[in-house]
């Protein structure tokens, strides 16, 4: 690919934040695209409560995770998710063994396990580091300091997504827009059928319903010893048979590091009453937490934050006199909100016996 040339092409610029519809506009897209009657039914499939989405609707906010998550799951354009530019096959269902099947909620619902990557989860997408030198060697710069000017982001910007594994969402759905590149390899450092030929051929009997990309023989292996089930070439007609894919990081030196997801049933996560949120998994010592990550407004209870980019879980309270405090061992000692960022709140945890 001759980049230099794509982009002089293209009318999209790397170094200015796209212009994209939001808020109503885009939720009533992806309500059209996918043969929906409510946003209620759009709601139970990209895992975002209603008040979620009433926010996007109020605010103009427009969810560029989503947008790349629905383009990776199926192969719909992001020039059309958010410009409404059509390219190419609108059909929503290609990637399902049925490719005609109209899209409306009950084929979704019977086919949820089907699109290529999850509708409901965002996937394990590479940040920080990983993304910041992919995107360096891609643009064949010499640094980061080249890297920054090329996409008008700041040296402190640069850091923060380093320090903190942030993938930033629209500036890869820029990327792509002005330069061709595959959303995929952004994302993953590897293209579709890459990733799958380095996959190899697994055995689909003991991962009904699985989402994302196929496990490693590895994964296969842990997997099938707690979960081998009777060989079926049916496949699941519901979401409780899906296998969903969690991200994961530990905190335990205080740096938020990636490690290898967690992959939880569907009908489990929905006994835990967390269906409909996005959730990470924060790894403390043999403690396992489940962290709301759309939930950073405090008011009482667990809360995974970072002070000066050093991450930890504590106790939180919003008292009276509108200021939000750490208690510890009795004591309350109040947040620094200049200093402290709120990442989300725990919903649930889970402790090695």
């Amino acid at each position: 690919m001759n980049i230099n040339n794509n982009i002089k092409k293209s009318s999209y610029k790397l170094s200015e934040p796209l212009n994209a519809d939001g808020g109503k506009v885009f939720v009533n897209r992806l309500v059209h695209l996918f043969g929906l009657r409510s946003k209620v039914e759009l709601s139970e499939f990209i895992g975002v409560s209603t008040g979620s989405i009433a926010t996007w609707q109020t605010r103009g906010v427009l969810p560029y995770e989503l947008a790349v998550r629905i383009h990776l799951a199926t192969g719909i354009s992001i020039e059309y998710l958010l410009f409404d530019e059509p390219k190419g096959d609108l059909n929503v269902m290609q990637y399902l063994p049925d490719p005609t099947l109209q899209p409306n909620y009950a084929n979704i619902k019977n086919n949820i396990s089907n699109f290529h990557y999850s509708l409901t989860n965002p996937a394990h997408y590479d940040g920080g580091s990983v993304l910041i030198e992919r995107l360096v060697s891609f643009f064949k710069l010499s640094s980061k300091k080249e890297l920054g000017e090329l996409l008008d982001v700041s040296a402190g910007t640069l850091g923060t997504w380093h320090a903190r594994v942030i993938t930033p969402h629209e500036l890869l759905c820029r990327i792509h827009l002005a330069t061709g590149v595959s959303m995929h390899y952004l994302c993953f450092g590897k293209e579709w059928e890459d990733k799958l030929a380095e996959r190899g051929k697994i055995d689909e009997s003991l991962f009904p319903g699985f989402i994302d990309l196929p496990p490693s023989k590895d994964e296969q292996a842990k997997y099938a010893i707690n979960h081998s089930k009777p060989k079926s070439n049916t496949a699941p007609s519901n979401n409780d048979n899906m296998t969903v894919q969690l991200p994961a990081f530990d905190i335990g030196s205080g740096n938020k590091k990636a490690i290898e997801p967690y992959f939880f049933s569907h009908n489990i996560l929905n006994a835990l009453g967390l269906i409909g949120q996005r959730i990470e998994i924060i790894l403390i010592d043999a403690t396992s937490y489940f962290v709301n990550i759309e939930a950073i407004a405090v008011t009482k209870g667990l809360y995974l934050f970072s002070i000066n980019d050093a991450y930890q879980i504590g106790e939180l309270k919003r008292l009276p006199d509108g200021k939000e405090y750490l208690l510890e061992d009795n004591e309350r000692y109040p947040i620094d909100t200049q200093v402290t960022k709120i990442v989300g709140k725990v919903v649930s945890v889970l402790k090695k016996a």
